[in-house]
């Protein structure tokens, strides 16, 4: 049996954030889409076919955007979405530089930012403003956020784990 790979970890999680923002679209709430993800395509001359083929594909390392960006509330959004099995803290080595460096940008242009942080092994939900999550990492002085700093930070909600509704909590 082999490892599952990064590269669909968190899928699930993704997709269900995906069937929540068509639902938003239908009920006339929000315009929320996710960013496709960017791929690398190699291709070599097939001297029978006399064609250029695919030979390879894969994501590319180092993505520069977010999973999610919209509009809701008259406001543009953007979310990013992080999963983790790790049942004491979430560790940082999750988020990419590029992606904090999206978020500082994005809040100077006055849109809302956020992470959706899923604790698999809890089963629960955290809808983090990108500020709250930039804090922690310049501020709190480890590798990782502890848990229950997410249970006790006032910024930070706690999900209804089924509804997925951060659409609540978005202003």
């Amino acid at each position: 049996m082999s490892k599952s790979s990064t590269a669909n970890r968190g899928l699930k999680f993704e997709e269900n954030i995906q069937k929540k923002c068509d639902k938003l679209k239908e009920e006339g709430i929000a315009l929320i889409s996710k960013v496709p993800t960017e791929f690398k395509i190699l291709r070599r001359f097939n001297p029978k076919t006399k064609r250029s083929e695919i030979y390879s594909a894969f994501g590319v390392e180092e993505s520069k955007f977010v999973d999610f960006v919209g509009i809701m509330n008259s406001k543009p959004v953007a979310i990013e979405a992080k999963e983790t099995k790790n049942k004491t803290s979430f560790p940082f080595k999750n988020i990419k530089n590029t992606q904090i460096e999206f978020f500082n940008l994005w809040s100077k242009l006055d849109g809302k930012g956020y992470y959706l942080i899923h604790f698999v092994e809890h089963k629960e939900i955290y809808l983090v403003p990108c500020e709250v999550m930039k804090d922690w990492i310049d501020n709190i002085g480890r590798q990782s956020v502890p848990y229950e700093t997410f249970k006790n930070t006032k910024d930070v909600i706690l999900l209804d784990y089924k509804k997925l509704n951060f659409e609540e909590y978005i202003k």
